[in-house]
């Protein structure tokens, strides 16, 4: 039997290398052509015309594709003070909201504002405390809060239905917030109209 040497591992590994350079080398090379003429082929058509980029901010800007909604209840509220107006009076004539109160100081630190709502209309309905269901959603401690309330795990904000099924196991908690949430989104249509 004649044994057939085989080439060393670092031959092998030269081999592989040379061959991943070679396609990096040609790739840019390739690359800076196709570059390169279409420059010659806009300096031919327009020798008056300054170069704009690739990328024209101006004709193409992606980020416009996104609808970036307000950053808060807060800012939803403030931003439309007649929605404001008229979704608190609302709330207040339906009992959901204190006469005493605002609905942007109720909706503070909540990041939707129909959560907020729905926040309000399950206390109501469930006869849970607001500022307790408040930590649970938001996930931030009001200042003025029972010792009996029981705050979310971690400190991190929670869905509507895990806060109530927190605060009231008794309850349907699911059922309890889809409503809330189909009742307070038509609240706040009925406001902005």
């Amino acid at each position: 039997m004649n044994w057939v040497p085989l080439p060393a591992l670092g031959e092998v590994y030269m081999r592989r290398y040379s061959v991943v350079f070679s396609s990096v080398v040609l790739c840019l090379f390739l690359g800076s052509l196709s570059g390169s003429a279409q420059d010659a082929k806009d300096a031919k058509e327009s020798p008056a015309a300054p170069s704009l980029p690739w990328y024209n901010p101006k004709r193409y800007n992606p980020a416009k594709l996104f609808k970036r909604g307000p950053q808060s209840a807060n800012d939803q509220l403030a931003s439309n003070g007649d929605l404001e107006t008229k979704l608190t009076h609302q709330l207040q004539v339906q009992g959901i909201l204190p006469q005493d109160k605002i609905l942007q100081d109720a909706c503070s630190t909540y990041k939707y504002l129909d959560d907020c709502v729905a926040s309000l209309r399950v206390s109501r309905s469930l006869q849970i405390d607001f500022s307790c269901l408040k930590w649970d959603v938001t996930g931030v401690k009001p200042k003025p809060v029972a010792d009996s309330c029981a705050g979310p795990a971690g400190g991190k904000a929670m869905g509507l239905y895990r806060a109530i099924d927190l605060l009231k196991p008794d309850s349907n908690a699911r059922t309890e917030a889809r409503e809330a949430l189909r009742k307070a989104r038509q609240d706040i249509k009925d406001a902005s109209e």
